[in-house]
C-alpha cells in the first residue's frame, strides 16, 4: 500500500478546499488557511502533503508526469510523430513546432507549478511558529518542503527560462509586479535552496513514508541541475565539477539508500513503486484521483484479443501519436529494453492486426481498471541509471573516459548488450553515451532536454522534419516554449524570441 500517496489525497484536499483561483496561484487567500490551518504539526504535516500532491493530477490532462515529462517533453523529441491534428490536439503544435502563447498546455504548466510553489511557500511561511515534539521533525519538512519548491522552478525554467521567482507568499496583484528572473538568480536560488535541504533529510523512510524526499534525491537532483547549467545555454563549465560531487554521493549510497535494479523489467511494476528510482510521482488506483493518467496518453485504442487490452480503452487512437521509427531503430539487435518499452503492433476492434507503434513502459498487463486514468504505476523523476549515466559523462568530459566505460557498461550489460571496449576514444563514448540515454529512457522525458543541454536539438530535429517531410525547421529560439498569453496580459511579460 502507498500510505504516502493516501497522505497525498489528504493533503490536496485540504489545500484545495482554501486555495484561490487567480492566474498565478501564489496564495491560498482564505482565511481559514491563513489564521487557522497552518497551527500544528499534523497540519502542516497534512500542507506537506498538499505541496507533494500537486505533481500527480493537479489539472484535468494528468500530473507532471503527462504535462512536463510527456507532453512538452517527449513528444517535443524526435521519439515521438504527430501524425494528424485530430481534434486539434496540443500535442500536434508541440511535437511539429507549432505551438504559441496561446497553446492550453504550457498555461496548465505554468498554473500547476506555481501551485505548487504557493503551496510550499505558504508552509514554509508558517512553520516556524508551530510548536513541534521534535525539531528534527520540523526541519524534514522544511527540507522537503524546500526541494519541492526549488524543483518545480528548474521544470519551469527548462519549459520557459526566466520566470518571475516568488519565495513567500504574495498577493496576486504584488505578484503581477515581479518580473521574470534572469537565469543565473534563479540556479543561484534552487541550487542553494536544495544543498541547505540535504542536511534536514533522511538517508531512507519506513514503509508508511516510502516516497519522501531522501538525501539521495536531493545529491542526484543537484546532479541534474548542475549538469543541465553546464550545458546550453548556460554554459556555465564550473557546475560541471559540482554535479560530479553530488552525483558520486549518490553512487556512494548504493546499497544502502539507493539500489541498482538487475532487471530493466523490474523498473517498471506498481508492486515495485519506490523500490528503485531515486525520486517519483506517487500513483495509487481506485478512483481517488491520484491514478496516472500517461498509459492512457500514449496508447492505441485496443480490441480485446490483444495481450495490452483494458476495456476502458485509451484516450488517443493509433492514427494520432505514435512512437518513431528513428527511436526503435535506435535499439540494437537484442536489446531487452526494446520489447518492455515498445509495442509495435497490436489487435485491432475488427480482430486484424494492426502495426502501430507505441509505449508499454508504464502499461501493465493484467491490470484491471475502472477509469482509464486511473493506473497505479508511479512515475520515475530520477531513476539511478541516470546518475550512473551523468556521472559517466561528466568523467568523460574531464579526460577519464577509461573510468566512465564501468558505468556505461553496467547499463548495457543489464540490457543484454555486448560492453563497449575501454580503450574507446572520448568522441565515440560521447556518441555510445547519448544513444544509450535516448533508448535507457524512452518515454520518460528525458531525452528533449538532454538535446537542448548539448545543444544538439536543432540538428537532430531538423534532420528528422526533413526526412519526414516535415515542413519546418527550428533554431535555438524552439528550445523553450512561449510564455502564457495570460500570464503576459496580467503581469507584462516579455516574450521568448
Amino acid at each position: 500500500m502507498k500510505s504516502l500517496t493516501k497522505a497525498l489525497i489528504f493533503g490536496t484536499m485540504m489545500l484545495g478546499m482554501v486555495s484561490c483561483e487567480d492566474d498565478l496561484m501564489l496564495e491560498p487567500e482564505n482565511n481559514i488557511t491563513q489564521n487557522s490551518f497552518y497551527t500544528t504539526e499534523l497540519q502542516i504535516q497534512q500542507a506537506l502533503s498538499g505541496v507533494y500532491s500537486a505533481m500527480v493530477n493537479a489539472s484535468s490532462r494528468g500530473g507532471y508526469d503527462v504535462n512536463f515529462y510527456l507532453l512538452a517533453s517527449e513528444v517535443r523529441s524526435n521519439n515521438f510523430n504527430a501524425i494528424s491534428q485530430n481534434g486539434n490536439r496540443d500535442y500536434y503544435a508541440i511535437n511539429r513546432f507549432q505551438d504559441t502563447s496561446s497553446t492550453d498546455e504550457m498555461e496548465i504548466l505554468w498554473e500547476d507549478a506555481y501551485q505548487q510553489i504557493a503551496y510550499a511557500n505558504m508552509l514554509l511561511s508558517r512553520i516556524d511558529a508551530v510548536p513541534f515534539a521534535d525539531p528534527a521533525t520540523r526541519e524534514q519538512y522544511r527540507s522537503e518542503a524546500r526541494f519541492l519548491r526549488s524543483y518545480a522552478y528548474f521544470e519551469l525554467m527548462r519549459t520557459f527560462g526566466k520566470v518571475p521567482l516568488i519565495d513567500k507568499p504574495v498577493s496576486p496583484e504584488e505578484a503581477s509586479k515581479i518580473p521574470r528572473t534572469d537565469l543565473v538568480t534563479l540556479y543561484n536560488f534552487i541550487t542553494s535552496e536544495i544543498e541547505a535541504s540535504v542536511a534536514g533529510l533522511k538517508n531512507t523512510y519506513d514503509s508508511a513514508n516510502k516516497g519522501r524526499i531522501t538525501k539521495s534525491a536531493a545529491h542526484a537532483m543537484l546532479g541534474r541541475i548542475y549538469l543541465t547549467g553546464s550545458g546550453f545555454p548556460l554554459n556555465n563549465t564550473s557546475y560541471s565539477s559540482k554535479a560530479k560531487e553530488h552525483l558520486s554521493a549518490v553512487i556512494q549510497g548504493e546499497g544502502q539508500s539507493v539500489t541498482f535494479a538487475a532487471n530493466y523489467a523490474d523498473l517498471f511494476k506498481s508492486a515495485n513503486d519506490n523500490k528503485f528510482h531515486i525520486f517519483e510521482i506517487q500513483h495509487i488506483s481506485g478512483g481517488l484521483s491520484q491514478g496516472s493518467y500517461l498509459p492512457s496518453y500514449v496508447s492505441p485504442n485496443f480490441g480485446s484479443a490483444d495481450p495490452y487490452y483494458n476495456a476502458q480503452g485509451s484516450l488517443y487512437s493509433s492514427a494520432e501519436l505514435g512512437v518513431s521509427q528513428s527511436l526503435i531503430d535506435s535499439y540494437e539487435s537484442g536489446d531487452l529494453r526494446l520489447p518492455l518499452t515498445i509495442k509495435t503492433s497490436f489487435i485491432a476492434t475488427n480482430g486484424q492486426p494492426d502495426q502501430a507503434k507505441f509505449f508499454v513502459k508504464f502499461r501493465e498487463k493484467g491490470v484491471v481498471l475502472t477509469n482509464r486514468y486511473d493506473w497505479p504505476i508511479n512515475f520515475p523523476i530520477i531513476r539511478y541509471a541516470d546518475v550512473l549515466l551523468m556521472y559517466a559523462e561528466i568523467l568523460n568530459n574531464e579526460g577519464s573516459t577509461n573510468a566512465a566505460v564501468f558505468y556505461l557498461n553496467r547499463i548495457r550489460q543489464r540490457a543484454g548488450l555486448a560492453p563497449v571496449s575501454a580503450s574507446i576514444s572520448a568522441a565515440d563514448f560521447t556518441t555510445a553515451l547519448r544513444k544509450e540515454r535516448r533508448v535507457e529512457f524512452a518515454g520518460e522525458g528525458v531525452y528533449w532536454h538532454d538535446l537542448v543541454r548539448w545543444n544538439t536539438g536543432v540538428a537532430v530535429i531538423n534532420q528528422a522534419a526533413a526526412q519526414l517531410n516535415y515542413n519546418f525547421t527550428i533554431t535555438t529560439n524552439d528550445y523553450l516554449y512561449q510564455v502564457p498569453l495570460s500570464q503576459i496580459q496580467v503581469a507584462g511579460y516579455d516574450q521568448n524570441p
